[in-house]
């Protein structure tokens, strides 16, 4: 008798033990690792990067990766970059206007692949299997504006393949099509569709164009501010990104809803979700926040929808501190699996761009007084586990 209690005794600890333990988030608070993958001196040559202040003109640095290489736009000097993860310089194509005439890389020679093109304002890079895309302006003048106001469609596609040489533009109607609006992020999902995501200055509509692999339309969707579901009479919508699914047919809104009468207080961010198949809206996910002081001392922000990976996870950035942030993936119901703290270089103090990855790799470009350091972190790894 004695026995078969101790043998139910122990049973039933090995229940509340699996219990407990089987129940734990996975969520951890621990430091992600840094790999700073190389430098990029700050200058006008044709292997560094220029961040002076001149003209007045927003200067604009986007960074990509893919299968291993790093792709650059700079706005400013006119060019795009590719590099590999050795900070070798692979490809370049500048405007030959603002920049000089590629003779020699750092060591005296220059290996790299080179072409021209007169580039405007090369703000957005995205990378395909042969190439890369590039978000361009056209003439000053726009061919036409939206709903009378002051956005114009003058923005294109370029298309480059991967030594550098053009291809064709993307326009609306596809391969030389016409003028898009203001374009703020070009994406390549899983099967190489591309998604054009665009956001009139002065508008409440967000625009998705949808191509396939060779550029022909799939379809075009308006989002207005004012249709989003579940929003009360006295709080305002902010749309801050609207950005594809990799894999499904959906589209994700980062939404700040805000009080009317107290515009900067009550902030509360949400991630929205639109059923491309049914056109309806699934239930909104709100995003942990809080108003006030981080542990770091530093003022808290609504976080930085980074996007959605293939797992159909979300990435959200926080800023904690002056060099720290924390990234937490959230599923598609909105719990946290995953939180890791994440530091840049102090030194990094100009200017900071992150990306992710569809799957998960987190890089970034950090610019300091005198070079750009391109870093990574392998959040891909974690998201495996």
């Amino acid at each position: 008798m004695i026995k078969l209690q101790n043998l139910v005794n122990f049973v039933l600890m090995n229940l509340v033990f699996i219990t407990i333990f089987g129940s734990c988030s996975i969520v951890s608070n621990s430091q992600l690792d840094r790999h700073d993958l190389f430098a990029i001196p700050l200058g006008t040559l044709p292997e560094e990067l220029d961040w002076f202040y001149q003209g007045g003109a927003a200067n604009i640095v986007d960074i990509q990766t893919r299968n291993g290489l790093v792709y650059i736009s700079n706005s400013r000097r006119g060019k795009v970059m590719v590099f590999n993860s050795y900070g070798d310089l692979l490809t370049i194509v500048y405007d030959p206007s603002r920049n000089p005439i590629p003779s020699g890389g750092r060591d005296g020679e220059f290996n790299s692949s080179f072409s021209s093109w007169p580039f405007r304002s090369p703000r957005i890079i995205a990378a395909y299997n042969e190439g890369f895309f590039v978000g361009d302006s056209m003439e000053n003048e726009p061919r036409e504006r939206y709903e009378e106001g002051t956005a114009a469609f003058n923005r294109i596609v370029l298309r480059f393949d991967r030594e550098g040489n053009y291809l064709e533009h993307l326009g609306r109607e596809g391969p030389e099509g016409s003028p898009f609006p203001n374009i703020l992020a070009i994406d390549v999902r899983y099967d190489d569709t591309v998604v054009v995501t665009c956001h009139p200055f002065d508008s409440e509509t967000w625009f998705s164009y949808w191509y396939t692999e060779d550029g022909f339309p799939i379809t075009a969707i308006q989002v207005r501010e004012d249709r989003l579901p579940d929003i009360e009479e006295d709080r305002g919508v902010r749309v801050q990104a609207v950005r594809p699914d990799p894999k499904k047919w959906m589209l994700h809104l980062r939404v700040d809803v805000y009080d009317r009468a107290e515009p900067g207080r009550r902030v509360e961010p949400r991630l929205y979700t639109l059923n491309l198949s049914t056109l309806e809206y699934d239930e909104p996910i709100r995003l942990p926040y809080a108003e006030g002081l981080t542990d770091w001392g530093y003022p808290s922000t609504p976080p930085e929808y980074l996007g959605t990976m293939l797992s159909g996870n979300h990435a959200m950035l926080y800023r904690e501190g002056p060099d720290t942030y924390r990234i937490s993936v959230l599923n598609a119901q909105g719990s946290a699996i995953h939180n890791r703290h994440l530091e840049v270089s102090s030194s990094a103090r100009i200017y900071r761009s992150f990306k992710i990855q569809n799957d998960g790799l987190l890089t970034g470009v950090f610019f300091g007084n005198s070079e750009a350091t391109v870093s990574l972190w392998r959040l891909d790894k974690i998201l495996k586990k």
